[in-house]
């Protein structure tokens, strides 16, 4: 079986990078991470016009926003390390990481991964996210376009965030490390046969 895991909100903290970053470059806010609950956030910060936020976002200072946010949370790497050398020893499963990266997030993203120690054999990136969920059987995301998306025959983990209160998926965990701990949940997850209604 094939799991892609996201990248963003799943091991990487964007929502905090990019208000420092936003704050640092654009002007001060008074908005918490905790208060941005859309992935659109533009909702949250004052920009002229979407285009100006792509801009922001992926030319003019994705090094600091995608490459120098933080892990999610202390030793999340090592766990997941860990986790992918188990996984390839074992070899029923694959991993693979994925997220929405345009233009210059790309080589950004490798320098997170990079920075952070992370052993990843196989990434795939995409212009829209609802394409995380190619090649893969499982998609662990927080992201709520991916889970609302979810094609026919797969499994979606949802990974609970402030901006995904409104969408559901098959499995729901607080961190990756749940997956990741929890041998009786992972093993759940994976042996779970998706019926279709054709089957029915």
């Amino acid at each position: 079986m094939i799991i892609g895991i996201s990248i963003n909100e799943v091991l990487r903290d964007l929502i905090g990078q990019f208000i420092y970053t936003y704050e640092k470059y654009i002007q001060k806010t008074d908005v918490k991470e905790s208060e941005v609950t859309s992935i659109n956030f533009y909702d949250f910060f004052t920009f002229e016009s979407v285009d100006d936020y792509n801009k922001f976002l992926y030319l003019e200072a994705p090094l600091e926003i995608f490459g120098h946010a933080d892990l999610i949370s202390d030793g999340i790497m090592a766990h997941f390390n860990n986790f992918l050398m188990d996984i390839k020893d074992e070899e029923e499963h694959e991993i693979i990481l994925t997220g929405k990266e345009i233009n210059k997030s790309i080589p950004s993203t490798f320098f997170f991964l990079s920075k952070t120690g992370c052993r990843i054999e196989k990434i795939n990136f995409v212009q829209n996210s609802i394409h995380e969920w190619n090649g893969v059987d499982v998609l662990i995301t927080a992201n709520p376009d991916a889970l609302k998306n979810k094609p026919d025959g797969k499994i979606s983990v949802k990974v609970k965030a402030q901006y995904n209160q409104d969408v559901s998926g098959d499995y729901e965990i607080d961190s990756i490390l749940d997956f990741i701990k929890d041998e009786n949940l992972r093993n759940k997850i994976l042996n779970t046969k998706i019926t279709t209604y054709e089957e029915i």
